[in-house]
């Protein structure tokens, strides 16, 4: 009996200890991100990535939806998951980024993955004539940073798995990887 008891609390202990060890999940709806596709999450998912960050990190969750935003820095620690039928949309409106090199991008990140069934759509020729009529009306210069769906310098342990990379700017160039050490593993595009 003693023995049955000491395994059982054995038991108890690791059971413990693994869920300690699990990160947090966050809904993206809890931080009022929208999933119209109209409404501008650039500010509401850069603050959920903060605050995810800040308290040591976890998992910002997309659900099904179309999630508009402009540049977001991402932060070690912190994973963004894409449910299926998620789709992260990229602004056409140049301003949106602020000369950042993608939708999603982070320099120096440890310890990040982005995965799922879901899509990133960078609506890149909506981006890409936009651009164009801003150089036109000389509001922004010939050589202004086209951004990308994810851009990545120097990052260590970071994954890309399973997303789907639709309409890049960029145009061949579905992410962008500087450096370090980034597993990219299922990742593929749809159009043709």
């Amino acid at each position: 009996m003693k023995k049955i008891l000491i395994i059982a609390s054995l038991l108890l202990v690791s059971l413990a200890g693994f869920a300690q060890d699990k990160q947090p999940l966050y809904k993206s709806s809890f931080f009022g991100i929208r999933s119209n596709g109209t409404t501008d999450n650039t500010t509401s998912i850069q603050k959920a990535i903060d605050f995810i960050a800040e308290k040591g990190g976890g998992t910002l969750e997309f659900s099904v939806g179309r999630y508009l935003t402009g540049a977001v820095q991402l932060k070690s620690g912190v994973n963004i998951s894409l449910r299926e039928g998620a789709i992260i949309v990229g602004s056409t409106n140049i301003y949106a980024y602020g000369g950042h090199k993608g939708i999603f991008w982070g320099e120096g990140l440890t310890d990040v993955s982005i995965y799922g069934k879901g899509v990133f759509d960078g609506q890149g020729p909506e981006l890409l004539k936009n651009i164009r009529e801003q150089i036109k009306m000389r509001h922004i210069p010939d050589d202004v940073v086209v951004p990308t769906l994810l851009y990545l310098k120097d990052c260590k342990g970071v994954t890309l798995q399973n997303f789907i990379c639709r309409y890049p700017a960029t145009r061949d160039q579905l992410y962008i990887i500087e450096g370090g050490d980034v597993k990219v593993d299922g990742c593929y595009t749809d159009i043709r």
